[in-house]
């Protein structure tokens, strides 16, 4: 079973060198309290959720413009109300170094947001928003609801910049339950950056203790939950939830992210994820919907890249058996992310399911519809992804790390049932949606990634008998490729350059690569009088370009 290659989400994503690292670079970053929410702290100093992630408040800007160190903002007086941040967060003298004991350890109050407990005046000024940051799900009470918390055990992390961990956990399968709700249970808030949990098929093996993973379990590939920082936890939308058990999943998969950009040792995690989950099923089973596109190039040195990418109305005609409604939605790009939105086109009407004009991978946005949001088979969904590369040395790709990139709309929705497959997906001017068992215009993708297939073998044994995998372009080449280009899996144009993609990309052997890079290996002669058998710069060329330095890794082979 051949499918799209989708990312580890995100329900919710976000953190770098964690939020809670920036509290040991304040005085007090631990002793703030709530300004008007008696029994609660402000963890997230920096920022307008209490939590922290998401949007900074005026003192988080001035904190991070001048470069996240304290002596430059500590005579600043960020909210405006008379008092510099020292005088604020106990340190009226600016003597504090990280590490050290400020000269104040109580009355405290909070250089983001004017304090109307105290008896200074606010009027014209930002006060705190007074709402409890604490995960309050109403449901997580009701009768027969049960809870556990999945755990990994206490787990070095490794002095390596970036680490995903993976470890799947076996549920109840003696009857039908759904999941309802979800909330982290964070150990080293320093480290982790996100959590997703997904649910497997039944060929998922087990994953009994924490190891390095990839960003891409094969077998699990369902995101039902997610944690990101400043994210009390999630609470499902009332008529619907997760199934998990007997006829659902039976067994689900964390996924830790570990941001160490100190390459830190000594280090040690035990984080965990507490799912809340019913016998007393809801009315329908939710499912998590996907858009985007999967050709991203990126050139370095640019202000402005934009991708777009068309769920067209024939692709809902097919997938949508019926009116699904979306209960959320966000976006999901990396750190070359800007700005993204996905639109809804229906009877004659435009909707931004998503709109983040201001994009920021560590403070992802998530959008809450209530009532939900139908799609209708036939209605149309737009993913635009705008991309900032003026510090990039070199192009960036589509790929699971942070320093390639991404473009994907993700949609929680119900019921799940009124769908055929979990996404929308493009390259270029395909869509994933006209794959039929297998075969998109005419290509048997399944067989072609076969290298035993007869048809593939065939073709793949002519064109290296014929070229060469490492760059120069023999005589007897073109016409090679020519007899090639025959094979309805490489028809010049998208289609060879999308299954050369996926050729390139799922599989590691020797041979494969050969083989793509061979192909491509005329593609850009231009003045020995041998013609090429394909003009210009061309995802082609990019991909045999690719292979060829990674066969000059293994040219010892």
């Amino acid at each position: 079973m051949w499918a799209v290659r989708l990312p580890a989400f995100l329900t919710c994503i976000g953190v770098i060198y964690g939020y809670g690292g920036y509290r040991d670079r304040i005085p007090n970053g631990h002793n703030l309290t709530h300004p008007c929410v008696r029994g609660e702290m402000w963890p997230g100093v920096g920022h307008v959720n209490p939590a922290g992630g998401g949007a900074r408040n005026q003192f988080g800007v001035d904190f991070a413009n001048q470069g996240r160190t304290w002596a430059n903002v500590c005579n600043m007086d960020s909210d405006g109300d008379g008092m510099t941040n020292g005088q604020e967060l106990g340190d009226p003298q600016c003597i504090w170094t990280p590490g050290a004991t400020p000269t104040r350890t109580e009355y405290l109050t909070h250089p983001g947001y004017c304090d109307t407990s105290s008896s200074q005046t606010c009027a014209g000024l930002v006060t705190a928003p007074c709402k409890s940051s604490k995960f309050h799900c109403p449901a997580t009470t009701e009768e027969g609801v049960k809870e556990r918390v999945l755990r990994i055990p206490r787990t070095p992390i490794p002095s390596t910049e970036t680490t995903y961990i993976c470890m799947t956990f076996d549920l109840d399968d003696s009857q039908d339950y759904h999941m309802i709700a979800t909330k982290p249970e964070i150990d080293n808030d320093n480290i982790m950056h996100h959590i997703i949990l997904y649910g497997c098929n039944d060929y998922a093996p087990v994953i009994a203790a924490p190891q390095e993973c990839d960003m891409s379990a094969p077998h699990c590939q369902e995101v039902i939950g997610g944690w990101a920082v400043g994210v009390p936890g999630e609470c499902f939308y009332r008529e619907a939830g997760f199934r998990i058990g007997k006829t659902g999943y039976k067994r689900i998969l964390l996924e830790y992210h570990w941001n160490n950009p100190q390459k830190l040792s000594g280090l040690m995690d035990e984080s965990g994820f507490r799912i809340y989950y019913t016998p007393n099923l809801r009315p329908y089973d939710a499912g998590v919907f996907w858009t985007g596109e999967l050709n991203i190039v990126i050139p370095p040195g640019r202000s402005r890249t934009v991708v777009e990418s068309m769920c067209p109305s024939r692709c809902t005609k097919k997938i949508l058996k019926d009116t699904i409604y979306i209960v959320a939605g966000f976006n999901h790009m990396h750190y070359k992310g800007t700005a993204q939105t996905v639109e809804l086109f229906s009877k004659g009407t435009r909707r931004y399911l998503t709109n983040d004009q201001h994009y920021s991978y560590d403070s992802p946005v998530e959008e809450l519809y209530d009532p939900p949001v139908a799609v209708h088979p036939g209605d149309s969904l737009k993913t635009t992804c705008v991309f900032q590369s003026v510090s990039a040395k070199k192009t960036t790709y589509y790929g699971d790390s942070t320093s390639d990139e991404m473009c994907y709309g993700i949609l929680t929705y119900y019921p799940k049932n009124a769908t055929s497959t979990s996404n929308c997906v493009g390259w270029k001017t395909l869509n994933l949606c006209d794959m039929d068992n297998g075969v998109i215009m005419g290509c048997n993708v399944n067989d072609f990634l076969n290298q035993s297939h007869p048809s593939t073998k065939m073709v793949m044994d002519k064109v290296l008998d014929n070229c060469s995998p490492y760059g120069e372009c023999r005589e007897e080449c073109p016409a090679a490729i020519a007899e090639a280009e025959k094979h309805p899996c490489l028809v010049k144009g998208v289609m060879q350059e999308y299954l050369l993609y996926v050729r390139s990309t799922t599989s590691l052997d020797l041979k494969a690569m050969k083989f793509v890079a061979a192909l491509g290996s005329c593609s850009c002669k231009k003045d020995d009088g041998v013609p090429p058998y394909t003009g210009g710069t061309t995802s082609l060329d990019v991909i045999a370009s690719t292979v060829v330095l990674a066969l000059s890794a293994v040219f010892l082979l």
